[in-house]
């Protein structure tokens, strides 16, 4: 009986012990887990308003990028400038290498056939001299004075009254003096008709052969454009082919595959349709690769036509228009000098016609019968000589006018071959000029290249038309801003300071549902590539939903915080953090407004000591 008690007092004493281990190895193991678990700072969600700041990266481009391009297929003899050298209008960007020797021969042959022509034509140009005629016409006339005169001293003798000699004589000067002033008039229009017609042939010269050439420019860029169409057709049919035949050899190993074949009778292996398969992927790369440049030279040739338009519209027509306003006020002299003439002329004329109504009523003497014949004689001849003169000068115009468009032709034509000689020629009397001002961005070729006709040689950054950025935003962003709002550069923090304006916010095209496209335009020191970051400031507005900017995370899922939330244990309260995905509606330097499954009061974790992942026990820092 006694050895039983004392064996109950040893199980009693072992259960003591045990126990007390077990709280022991418990509360230490308690203390460290909690040492090891990540230690958190929370900040808890709070309700308010944001003065929000709409924020966005993009790469600063040129408003004006110039293309330098080859215009015809030659070797680049020298590069005159490297990238990032300023460049006036007018510096020499490259010089050219000789064309072949045929074709400068040729050239050189064709421009000495083209002048030899042009001074046989110009030799060829009448020459018109109407000095003898208008002698003839002027005698004439004189002729027909005095026998006016013989005829009215001959019906002075018959007559019963006076004749009103004195005032027909005042009115011949009138004449005569308007007449004159007529003449210069008509002097004064020939001569401002030769120089219109001179600035208007240079002129159309100078547009037809801009028109020419954006019209060969159009046409060979809408070619090139065809033949990639014609290749992306190629790629398609080849893609079809190719799916058709894949489809047909996978079937074919599907049925291989439910029946036990001998390794002789294998029609379609497992390399060849992954042989097929790779065969059918380049093809649709090709295809892709091929819609990307067909979409790049329909581009070019929209860009043509506008280059091939800009260049039309640059024709300068001042010279010609001031010269045609000279030639219309010069023929409104000649209209003002006839009317003058005119009335005068009336006047003679009805003096004239009381002289000769006296004259019929009075003269009867033979004498006077016969000087009237010899008036009206020397009238008629006088009359005749005026229109075979006139009839000679529109002749002589209509032959000088054909030979002055055939030498503006042949000119035209030799300004070409002058050209075409100067391009083939080479050296530095053939050079590749800067039409514009700015910082070279690039050079696509060196001393040795050949470029064929259109490639790129350089592009050159024309600043004096301005820098401008681009992102992209929300609707809802998008929605609380305006054209003309400024922003600011928040990771640029040398040089002058830039100033940066919205000028336009569009739909986005990639996603126009949700999204909205912010340009800016950018001044200061600024320059194309650089990657700038802008704030713009949005209207401030009161939300449910704040929190810190640091406890915002994202991934591949968007945007999400971390809250934590508390559960009872036998050891006291535990911590765990809870994945809860969000959405940023607005957001200032220090806070964000978002929408989520978040309460008043709700605590976002802002830092921690270690990753921390939904569902990971943590502990709080002792701050928090």
């Amino acid at each position: 009986m006694e050895q039983r008690v004392k064996n109950r007092d040893w199980v009693k004493n072992a259960a003591i012990v045990f126990l007390a281990v077990l709280l022991v190895l418990t509360f230490f193991s308690n203390t460290w887990m909690n040492r090891s678990l990540p230690e958190v700072a929370t900040q808890y969600v709070t309700s308010g308003s944001i003065t929000a700041k709409v924020r966005g990266t993009g790469t600063v481009t040129a408003v004006g990028m110039h293309t330098v391009k080859a215009d015809q297929t030659r070797e680049i003899r020298a590069v005159m400038v490297k990238s990032g050298q300023k460049v006036e209008a007018g510096d020499v960007l490259f010089v050219l290498g000789q064309g072949e020797a045929s074709a400068l021969e040729q050239a050189q042959e064709n421009l000495r056939q083209l002048q030899v022509s042009y001074q046989r034509a110009a030799i060829g140009v009448p020459t018109v001299d109407y000095s003898l005629q208008e002698k003839r016409i002027a005698d004439q006339e004189e002729a027909v004075e005095e026998a006016r005169k013989a005829m009215e001293e001959a019906a002075q003798k018959d007559s019963k009254s006076d004749l009103p000699v004195k005032q027909l004589e005042a009115a011949n000067a009138e004449v005569a003096a308007d007449t004159a002033v007529l003449k210069e008039a008509e002097n004064t229009v020939a001569a401002e008709q030769v120089a219109y017609d001179t600035y208007k042939n240079a002129y159309d010269t100078l547009y037809n052969d801009t028109k020419a050439k954006g019209e060969a420019r159009v046409a060979e860029a809408e070619e090139k454009a065809a033949n990639y169409r014609e290749a992306v057709d190629t790629f398609t049919a080849l893609v079809e082919k190719l799916q058709v035949e894949y489809e047909e050899l996978n079937l074919k190993y599907q049925n291989q595959q439910g029946r036990e074949l001998d390794e002789g009778e294998i029609e379609i292996t497992l390399e060849d349709l992954k042989d097929k398969e790779t065969e059918l992927e380049s093809a649709r790369e090709g295809k892709s690769l091929a819609e990307a440049e067909s979409q790049k030279v329909d581009d070019e040739v929209e860009q043509t036509k506008a280059d091939a338009q800009a260049a039309l519209d640059a024709v300068d027509d001042t010279a010609v228009k001031a010269q045609e306003a000279k030639l219309n006020q010069a023929k409104e002299a000649v209209t003002e000098a006839e009317e003058a003439l005119r009335i005068a002329t009336e006047k003679r004329d009805a003096i004239q016609a009381t002289i000769d109504e006296i004259v019929d009523q009075d003269g009867t003497s033979d004498e006077y019968t016969a000087a009237k014949k010899a008036y009206q004689a020397a009238k008629d001849t006088l009359y005749e000589m005026k229109y075979n003169l006139q009839q000679e000068k529109i002749s002589d115009s209509k032959s000088q006018q054909l030979s002055y468009l055939d030498l503006s032709d042949i000119g035209a034509q030799i300004e070409n071959a002058k050209k075409k000689v100067l391009d083939l020629s080479g050296g530095e009397e053939n050079q590749i000029l800067a039409k514009v001002a700015g910082t070279v961005q690039s050079v696509e070729c060196a001393p040795g290249d050949t470029k064929l006709k259109d490639d790129v040689l350089c592009t050159i950054e024309v600043p004096d038309m301005g820098y401008s950025l681009s992102f992209t935003v929300t609707n809802d962003q998008a929605r609380r801003l305006k054209v003309g709002d400024s922003a600011t550069v928040s990771n640029y923090y040398w040089g002058n300071e830039i100033v940066a304006t919205l000028n336009n916010i569009k739909t986005d095209p990639k996603n126009p549902q949700n999204n909205k496209i912010l340009s800016f335009d950018l001044e200061g020191d600024v320059n194309a590539g650089a990657e700038l970051t802008l704030s713009v400031g949005q209207k401030s507005a009161n939300y449910d939903n704040i929190v810190p900017n640091s406890s915002i995370r994202s991934d591949t899922n968007g945007s999400f915080v971390l809250v934590v939330e508390s559960k009872n244990s036998p050891l006291g309260n535990r911590y765990y953090a809870r994945r809860v995905a969000v959405e940023v509606l607005a957001e200032d330097d220090m806070n964000s407004a978002v929408t989520g499954d978040l309460g008043y009061g709700s605590y976002v974790i802002t830092t921690s000591n270690a990753p921390v992942k939904n569902g990971d026990m943590v502990r709080l820092a002792d701050n928090a």
